[in-house]
Formats: C-alpha cells, sequence, structure tokens
C-alpha cells in the first residue's frame, strides 16, 4: 500500500506548515505529514519552508534574525501563527507521523532533543537535500529514518546510500523513472515521490512502484 505524505500539512488546503494545514492531513487520513524546520535568532525550531518570512506571513524579516516572541507576533492567513517543532508534535502525536526536512546547520541536533523528550523517535522520518546534515543525524542516532531529498537525480547517489546510510530517497516526481525506482528497491532503500498534486500523475508513479507521495492535495488519493 502507498503512503500518502501532506505537503506542509495539507497546503492545497489550508495555509501551509500551520497547524491548521496539520490538523487537515489529519482530518483527511493522511500516512504522514511533511513539515519543515528553522531555527529564530534564540534557538527556538520554527515551523517553516522559507528563510524569510514574507511569503506565508504578514511580515518582513530573516527567520534566524528573529526571535521567537517576535516570530509568534506575526499572522498567517486564516488567522494562523507560525508553530513551533514542539507545537505540531503537541498536535500530532499519535494521530498521525511526522517528516521533517531539515533546513539549517544546528537543526540535527535540536530536533533529535524534542523526538526524545517526546518520545516518538520511531514514528519520525527525517529529510534534507543536504547531505551534511543527514549525515550528522545519522551519527547522532543511527536509527533515525533519513532520506535524500532532490530535484534531479544526484552525481554518486547509490554511493551516498551506503554512506550515510540513507533509509530512503526522495526524488521530485520528474525523477522517478522505473530504473530509479528497481536500483532503490534492490538497494533495500524506498521511494518517496513529492510534489505529486495530480491524480493521473500519482497513479503512474504508483505503477512504477514508489513508497509514498507527497502532495499538496491528499484527497486526489485518498478516500478515507
Amino acid at each position: 500500500m502507498v503512503k500518502i505524505v501532506g505537503h506542509r500539512g495539507a497546503a492545497g488546503y489550508a495555509p501551509e506548515n500551520t497547524l491548521l494545514s496539520f490538523q487537515r492531513a489529519i482530518d483527511i487520513g493522511c500516512d504522514r505529514t511533511e513539515l519543515d524546520v528553522r531555527l529564530s535568532k534564540n534557538g527556538e525550531l520554527v515551523v517553516i519552508h522559507d528563510a524569510n518570512v514574507s511569503r506565508v506571513t504578514d511580515g518582513k524579516g530573516m527567520v534566524a534574525g528573529m526571535t521567537l516572541e517576535k516570530l509568534k507576533e506575526l499572522h498567517c492567513s486564516d488567522n494562523q501563527k507560525l508553530p513551533t517543532l514542539q507545537e505540531v508534535v503537541d498536535l500530532c502525536k499519535g494521530k498521525i507521523s511526522l517528516q521533517i526536512e531539515l533546513k539549517v546547520a544546528e537543526t540535527p541536533r535540536a530536533v533529535l532533543q524534542v523526538l526524545v523528550e517526546n518520545g516518538i523517535g520511531d514514528d519520525v522520518v527525517i529529510t534534507s537535500f543536504d547531505t551534511g546534515l543527514l549525515t550528522e543525524m545519522k551519527s547522532l542516532n543511527p536509527a533515525l529514518q533519513v532520506g535524500l531529498l532532490f530535484d534531479r537525480v544526484p552525481n554518486g547517489l547509490w554511493g551516498l546510500v551506503e554512506k550515510i546510510p540513507l533509509d530512503f530517497i526522495g526524488a521530485k516526481y520528474t525523477c522517478v523513472t522505473t530504473e530509479l525506482v528497481d536500483r532503490a528497491h534492490a538497494l533495500g532503500v524506498k521511494v518517496y515521490a513529492y510534489h505529486v498534486d495530480r491524480k493521473d500523475v500519482g497513479d503512474r508513479l504508483i505503477a512504477l512502484g514508489v513508497n509514498e507521495i507527497g502532495t499538496d492535495f491528499p484527497k486526489l488519493f485518498l478516500d478515507r
């Protein structure tokens, strides 16, 4: 059974990376919800994709240049606020698995602390485009599942599978081929395809044998 991962919550139906969006992913019945984490000026884990707050809030400035107190004064659409990772865990624990994308340095140790404090390490997967962050996370806790994200198949991908080591690869849907899926599965690695926002594209990927699909519109693939 292919798992359906709600991208940034269920970003096609609610403001991305907000508690409302994560609740929508829960309500729709996603197997997992994806989110992004960055660090505030005072080292708090904040759930936001961009380095700058201007696209998703009514404010301006860099996440890393603002304290959590200042970030919490900002407003997202639908009367939402930027949540902390702990707030997302509080909402989702026991209801839906988390897929946490690491965006910047120093997040692996901070994220791991939250996972340990909440006892959810077995129900979380970690992703990043940055091989260094994944290597650091795997060295901190080898039991955590980690996956490399990419929008073009990187040179030396299969060597990275062994070196980091990777539990899955996260490919943009345009990169997914029969050869990629078959090679990954032969190495015991799962395939997560993301930005899958059309039913026909998802159906093609499922036929190729991907294990998980990441989408802003999970209702396309779930009738439960």
